[in-house]
């Protein structure tokens, strides 16, 4: 993805990966604005299963101070998970945006913002 965002909501990152914890493995979702590069309240699951409820927390967390009258009518959300998800986000709370699956895009935008964890993560 060449393009740069110009303002804020114009594109969003979001990444998925495992984490290690005492108990063995669990997910973890984070997101973070492609202008701003503001992170967004992350989302952990003690499973490492996506669904529904899941990604609608994550959204709660990323849409919470969003505006469609001041911000973009339509946020790209640039995703890490692959296309085998895109039936399960046409059928979240953001299901009126668009989604793009490209892992190396979102880890390139988001390459710092990760390095910067202090936990190991592995891809799903």
């Amino acid at each position: 993805m060449k393009h740069t965002p110009e303002e804020v909501y114009e594109r969003v990152y979001i990444h998925a990966a495992k984490i290690r914890v005492r108990e063995g493995w669990a997910l973890f979702l984070c997101s973070m604005d492609g202008y701003s590069q503001f992170a967004f309240e992350p989302v952990f699951n003690k499973t490492v299963q996506i669904n529904i409820e899941t990604l609608n927390q994550l959204f709660d967390n990323i849409l919470k101070d969003y505006n469609p009258v001041i911000n973009p009518k339509q946020i790209v959300f640039v995703t890490s998970l692959s296309e085998e998800y895109g039936l399960l986000f046409l059928l979240t709370k953001a299901a009126n945006h668009r989604f793009v699956h490209n892992k190396e895009a979102t880890l390139k935008a988001m390459k710092e913002f990760l390095n910067s964890m202090n936990f190991e993560l592995t891809d799903l």
